[in-house]
């Protein structure tokens, strides 16, 4: 599934009191595909543009939002269409003007009729593609009317409708969308024109599955099943530019359609409308309609020509994600230990005879593995590490303590996986907002570990987790010495192991390294001896990044011939994590592996040594990314993967 946006592409320009901003791609299909991009929904655009400068910026623009371009069709002597969008200032206020017309040369680059490609365009999409218009043009009405996807509209316009007759504005659109969306304007156009007395009518006559009104601060109306549903303004924001704001309403509503699998239960429209508002009331505190998604594009003129006839653009300096991250992440982890979370393992009545689940997926289930090895050694009692889908297919009849790890506090499969077990007993050690997790979970406050801190909100973006997996296990790190050695200054160690690992690591994955790892493109990483944390976090990070393919061996059960296919496949580079201390038939090990094993080993025996190799592992993706000057928190995937992806029903 993919949300599809068509029609011609466009350029909006930004001006303030007669100086130009900078530009943006535009046009509302489109900027309802870019919201959706930059919420993770996989999109696509079909659509054509010209062969210049503001053709490349707004293909650009929806580039850097990972929206499949390929189907843009680039013309030659098109000239782009560009919109201008002038702002003035006076008396702390903002006003402003859209017109097609440059207002410094009043120059006009805009053509009418659309030159988008009907039929490659009804050849190419995919039978559950989700088309997403913005007018009823002629070509989008051919596109309309011989496709059978799911199809939505946002009308924010209604002078295509002036000149047509009644049975012809209700031909375009009777049966033929799923969603329709509104403003007040053409509403109130319509109501008028069709001679329809209230919304109620208009939607019995347009016949869509689901229609929405935005009438901005006054609110929103949704109508489903022949009923109406009146929202109130909830939070306005402050507001610095309206553009784009009900663009961005429409988005939410796409997107949280898609997480219900488009069923329209009445009991969440109320959520709804309020994840719209809080989206918008962001956007208008931005300027231009994409504002809050990416900053305008900066250009300067050539020569002596207006910067609506050519321009250069000033390339944005790449900033990757996974830098973000690594480079916040002492501050992080400290604040983490530092928060009440801290302060509430100790709340847990932990004792010898429990039999504890420690349940966690992707980043935050080495977290898990090392907090059910913390509980272990602090009581002796049995703890189990487990995947979510894993506690579905076992006898739980003697657990009597559940302790889920999830960085948003909502994952799907951890909150499935737990649904038959008394939730008093259950505890989520996350960073989520305390308030939604409660709601969505039923989950006691009391339970929930947050170390989410009025200082620490900012949360990591990107499929690797690296706060996700360290935070929750230097927390547990923290209790532990609580409890054996109160002299243990937890700063200081977290702080010398990073800085220790950021040098150590940056030298050995260099470009040999890595072009070792190219060469067999697969990775056996060696656990245990207090290293099985960082090979769970690594192997999942290595494979989460799509960098290369990993296996896991347990150190001895290697030597129970999984040696074989190290030997015939060649498959010989290895990452071996190993405590400082060596036993007897480590030793045989390493000499057997040879020069193209990659040993990471720790300064520390036992439990620090575990802590500090997932340190380690932290960097270790940080520096193959680096390396290959990749974003390894920004990973390639298919479209198909988001089926599975956001998948909300039974494990």
């Amino acid at each position: 599934m993919r949300v599809v946006s068509i029609g011609d592409l466009v350029t909006d320009y930004y001006y303030k009191n007669g100086k130009l901003l900078g530009v943006n791609g535009g046009m509302t299909s489109h900027n309802i595909i870019a919201n959706l991009a930059k919420m993770g929904i996989p999109t696509s655009i079909f659509a054509s543009c010209g062969n210049d400068v503001q053709g490349k910026i707004a293909i650009k623009s929806l580039e850097n939002l990972k929206v499949d371009v390929s189907n843009i069709k680039i013309l030659d002597n098109i000239r782009t269409r560009c919109f201008h969008v002038s702002y003035l200032e006076k008396n702390n206020k903002l006003s402003f003007i859209s017109k097609k017309r440059c207002p410094l040369c009043n120059n006009k680059r805009w053509y009418i009729e659309s030159l988008i490609d009907c039929d490659y365009i009804i050849n190419n999409i995919k039978n559950d593609d989700i088309l997403v218009f913005d007018n009823l043009n002629n070509k989008n009405q051919i596109i309309i009317n011989k496709t059978k996807n799911k199809k939505i509209i946002d009308l924010g316009q209604y002078f295509e409708f002036e000149e047509l007759s009644n049975d012809e504005i209700i031909k375009k659109m009777k049966n033929k969308f799923e969603i329709i969306n509104f403003n007040e304007r053409v509403e109130k156009f319509l109501l008028i024109k069709l001679r329809i007395k209230d919304d109620l009518e208009l939607y019995k006559c347009l016949k869509p599955k689901f229609m929405t009104i935005t009438r901005g601060e006054a609110g929103a109306t949704f109508i489903y099943d022949n009923k109406l549903y009146n929202f109130n303004l909830i939070t306005k924001g402050n507001v610095i530019d309206s553009t784009g704001a009900g663009d961005a309403f429409i988005s939410s509503i796409i997107r949280d359609c898609i997480k219900n699998n488009f069923q329209y239960n009445t009991n969440l429209f109320k959520k709804w409308y309020e994840n719209s508002n809080k989206l918008t009331s962001k956007v208008v505190t931005k300027m231009g309609a994409r504002g809050h998604i990416n900053s305008l594009y900066k250009i300067k003129k050539v020569n002596d020509e207006c910067t609506c006839s050519n321009f250069n653009y000033i390339e944005r300096k790449k900033i990757k994600r996974c830098n973000i991250n690594i480079n916040n992440l002492k501050t992080r982890i400290i604040n983490a230990t530092n928060s009440s979370a801290s302060e509430k393992i100790n709340n847990i009545n932990f004792n010898e005879n429990d039999n504890c689940l420690f349940i966690g997926t992707g980043g935050s289930y080495a977290s898990a593995f090392f907090a059910s090895r913390i509980i272990n050694l602090l009581f002796g009692c049995n703890t189990y590490p487990l995947y979510p889908r894993d506690v579905l297919y076992r006898n739980n009849r003697n657990i009597n303590k559940i302790i889920l790890f999830s960085y948003s506090g909502t994952t799907n499969d951890i909150i499935s996986s737990i649904k038959d077990f008394d939730h008093k007993n259950i505890y989520i050690i996350t960073k989520g907002e305390l308030q939604n997790i409660v709601l969505k979970t039923g989950i006691s406050k009391k339970n929930i570990l947050s170390y989410r801190t009025s200082s620490n909100k900012g949360k990591e973006r990107g499929f690797l987790s690296f706060e996700g997996a360290v935070a929750p296990a230097a927390i547990f790190l923290k209790y532990y010495y609580s409890k054996t050695d109160n002299n243990f200054d937890l700063n200081s160690f977290l702080e010398e192991s990073m800085n220790y690992w950021s040098k150590e690591l940056e030298n050995l994955f260099n470009k040999d390294t890595i072009q070792t790892m190219k060469k067999h493109n697969s990775i056996n990483i060696f656990r245990g001896d207090y290293s099985d944390t960082a090979s769970y976090d690594l192997e999942s990070k290595i494979m989460e990044s799509g960098t290369f393919n990993c296996t896991i061996h347990e150190k001895k059960n290697f030597s129970h011939g999984r040696f074989i296919n190290y030997e015939n496949l060649d498959n010989t580079c290895s990452i071996y994590f190993k405590q400082k201390s060596t036993s007897r038939y480590e030793k045989e090990l390493l000499k057997y592996l040879g020069d193209d094993n990659i040993l990471i080993e720790s300064r520390y025996d036992g439990l620090l040594a575990e802590f500090d190799l997932l340190i380690a592992s932290q960097y270790i993706i940080y520096y193959i990314g680096k390396t290959l000057d990749i974003d390894v928190s920004k990973p390639k995937y298919s479209d198909n993967a988001m089926k599975i992806y956001f998948y909300k029903g039974d494990l």
